[in-house]
């Protein structure tokens, strides 16, 4: 019985090819009972033929009837007629095109074009591992029905339809009524696109104000400490509203406790401690803080990283992640949303550590319990994890970032870090004044990211008496909200829901390449021609990210809730 296996590039059929002994045929390889062949990405597309040719606001909105497709180039046209007689000489077909929502709804407008009747003797090759011949002839032997991966093509099905009728309704209406030209409208790219038009207009309205931090300096057995004034009507941080994880992307934030906008109030502090030459300790509070390593990549996470550290685009990190999984079989499958392993793959991590001759970590699998193995958290494929060492050959970017995926890895199977938190209070002449310091007691994980800086405190003790050197005020400014990188709007997206890890960085790329947002150094910053759409836009619930955000919630439902039609 001859069994056809489909995948989605010529790269991953060769891979096939060479872990079944088949040899290279004129659009195909052949072998004992498997002919293996290929698609080149998506080889149909919506057909756009059956649409009003000239643009015109009365025949808004477009809604077809039925969606018709169409082949999408000569070449894609040449490789369907091979797949197609190779399908009439064959009695099973494995889809082995990429484990995701795209891949499925490659092989299936394929085999339905085609014209497969029996969906029956149709399985599916899914893993998360990279494409070894030891990997494809293992998975060989536990495909499983194609039937249940249905909802997963009605999932990409419903996707792209969405995506034709915003995408063709919107750009015709948006481009009718503006200035000139075509103006490109999209489900997700749209909405991203409003994130940053609205975040770049905080920054250019945003008028700094000045504020008034008043410090202590104070002695104690030779040693000095500082210390920050926090009043009860006056605490907690000054500037504007930020949020916390994208300000953690710009920089560091100041371990500040207090701010005061009135400087008559600060004046009058700094006056009445001005002569004060002694203080007493009220309060030390010492506390334990326990910090686990940080997850497994996700290609989010994978991303933000990358841009941080490496400077790479969000497109450059998954083509270079790709390159790892494909070519140098390094890493497992990129495109993964999830940053858990399965509870199965325990012996997998092990070799892998035995691969990474870090065999001295491999008691510590067993160890780390969910916060590593958690099938709960899994949908498709587990993290973006390392499955050997780098080579000499390979080029400084794969091997840049590859090192990020490995020490991520690694650390995952490490001690935590624990530090010794101490907060003091010390009152000059009944105002307080709050003082941090930390001492490292396990760098643990840590110890792959580099050493934190400690700081330290004087021993002090409560009801202790000290010299106060100096009382003064600084002066500063309240800071806008940060622009934009790479890795901060994917994060965004990310917890807005906006997109999928495979699509998000395509998106941002289209904002660019449609001159719709431009790079400068690492920010992204919205053009004229971006915020002119979003202008015109404003009054559409396609800028709104939370109507974007359901809809994406509803299209992965289908899926995860196996919903759908029953047949094609």
């Amino acid at each position: 019985m001859k069994t056809l296996i489909l995948t989605e590039k010529p790269s991953v059929a060769e891979d096939f090819a060479r872990a079944l002994g088949c040899r290279r045929k004129d659009g195909y390889y052949e072998g004992g009972e498997y002919v293996i062949t290929w698609a080149l990405g998506h080889l149909f597309e919506i057909s756009d033929e059956n649409l009003p040719k000239r643009w015109d606001l009365e025949d808004l909105p477009i809604f077809p009837e039925r969606f018709e497709y169409k082949l999408r180039s000569s070449q894609a046209g040449r490789q369907f007629k091979v797949i197609k007689e190779l399908l009439g000489q064959t009695e099973r077909v494995i889809v082995a095109t990429d484990a995701g929502r795209e891949g499925e709804l490659i092989a299936r407008l394929i085999l339905q074009k085609a014209g497969l009747k029996d969906w029956s003797k149709v399985y599916r090759f899914w893993t998360s591992e990279a494409l070894t011949s030891e990997v494809i002839r293992r998975e060989l032997r536990r495909l499983k029905p194609a039937k249940e991966y249905d909802s997963l093509y009605w999932c990409a099905l419903a996707r792209q339809h969405a995506d034709f009728l915003v995408g063709i309704n919107l750009t015709r209406a948006v481009s009718l009524r503006s200035s000139g030209g075509v103006w490109s409208v999209g489900r997700v790219q749209t909405p991203t696109l409003a994130l940053v038009v609205q975040r770049d207009l905080e920054i250019e309205n945003f008028k700094p104000k000045p504020y008034w931090v008043i410090k202590a300096l104070f002695s104690v057995e030779g040693k000095t400490y500082e210390g920050v004034w926090f009043g009860k009507k006056n605490g907690g941080r000054v500037g504007a509203d930020k949020d916390v994880d994208e300000e953690e992307e710009e920089r560091e934030e100041e371990e500040e406790t207090g701010g005061v906008f009135d400087y008559e109030t600060v004046k009058k502090i700094v006056e009445k401690l001005w002569s004060v030459r002694q203080a007493v300790v009220s309060k030390v509070e010492k506390k334990k803080r326990v910090e686990y390593p940080p997850p497994l990549y996700s290609l989010s996470s994978l991303q933000r990283d990358a841009n941080r550290e490496l400077g790479f685009s969000a497109q450059k990190t998954l083509d270079i992640a790709q390159r790892l999984y494909e070519e140098r079989k390094a890493i497992s499958y990129p495109r993964s949303d999830a940053e858990y392993l399965s509870e199965s793959s325990l012996p997998l991590v092990k070799e892998v550590l035995k691969r990474l001759k870090r065999e001295d970590l491999i008691e510590r699998v067993e160890k780390v319990g969910k916060r590593v193995f958690d099938d709960r958290k899994l949908t498709d494929h587990h993290a973006i994890i390392p499955l050997r060492d780098e080579e000499e050959d390979w080029t400084d970017a794969e091997k840049a970032l590859f090192r990020l995926i490995k020490r991520r890895f690694l650390a995952a199977f490490y001690e935590p870090f624990i530090a010794l938190d101490t907060v003091v209070i010390t009152q000059v002449a009944g105002e307080e004044f709050y003082s941090r310091g930390t001492t490292v007691l396990q760098l643990g994980y840590k110890e792959l990211y580099g050493k934190p800086k400690e700081k330290l405190l004087p021993k002090l003790e409560k009801g202790q008496k000290v010299d106060v050197l100096k009382v003064w005020s600084e002066k500063r400014w309240t800071k806008p909200p940060p622009r934009y990188t790479e890795g901060s709007l994917i994060k965004k997206m990310e917890k807005l829901s906006l997109g999928t890890p495979a699509t998000r960085a395509s998106i941002i790329e289209t904002l660019k390449e449609r001159g719709y947002l431009i790079l400068n150094k690492k920010h992204l910053i919205s053009t004229e021609k971006g915020r002119e759409l979003i202008k015109n836009l404003q009054e559409s619930k396609i800028v709104s990210v939370e109507m974007t955000s359901e809809w994406e919630q509803q299209l992965e439902s289908i899926y995860k809730n196996k919903k759908g039609f029953g047949g094609y």
